[in-house]
């Protein structure tokens, strides 16, 4: 009698496992099946929050002129957005991802303002009808405070300039 018993624990376990799995696959199928009829449809769920919800400084929106000096080649760009973190630079061929460089920013009515940084993500490899504007994200890295102080008042004049033409 106890082969009987341990036989059909042994069954009903091994049957439980099956369905168990079969239960994985069927949903892991439908799973697939339901996200790509409906990114088919332009909807693509997604738990993950935006790049820009990330970001430790709001952006300032600008156009300032700076230039890029990396492996012993200097290219003028342009800045569209810059925080105390980093910046967008368009610029047509933007480097590869985490090449650190010097960028020397023109900011208006100051000298040039040097900092280092490196690139965080880049549009280069997108096709140019989904991209507005070529260039790269960066991030300012191991710059002195004097450097951020002097950036930090500039954005701060960029928006007390903002907020005066509002009013």
């Amino acid at each position: 009698m106890d082969n009987n018993l341990i036989l059909n624990s042994i069954g009903i376990g091994g049957a439980i496992f099956v369905a168990l799995i079969l239960f994985w696959f069927i949903s892991m199928y439908l799973k697939k099946r339901w996200a790509s009829h409906h990114s088919a449809q332009g909807y693509t769920p997604s738990t993950k929050f935006s790049w820009e919800e990330k970001r430790a400084h709001p952006r300032v929106a600008i156009s300032w002129q700076a230039s890029i000096t990396a492996a012993s080649q200097t290219d003028d760009v342009q800045l569209k957005d810059i925080s105390l973190g980093g910046a967008f630079v368009v610029c047509t061929d933007p480097l590869a991802l985490n090449d650190r460089f010097k960028i020397s920013v023109r900011i208006p009515d100051q000298e040039p303002l040097d900092l280092n940084a490196e690139v965080v993500w880049s549009n280069k490899n997108m096709p140019a009808e989904r991209v507005v504007n070529r260039g790269m994200g960066i991030r300012f890295i191991q710059n002195t405070e004097k450097d951020r102080q002097r950036l930090e008042k500039a954005l701060a004049t960029v928006i007390e300039g903002n907020q005066r033409q509002r009013s």
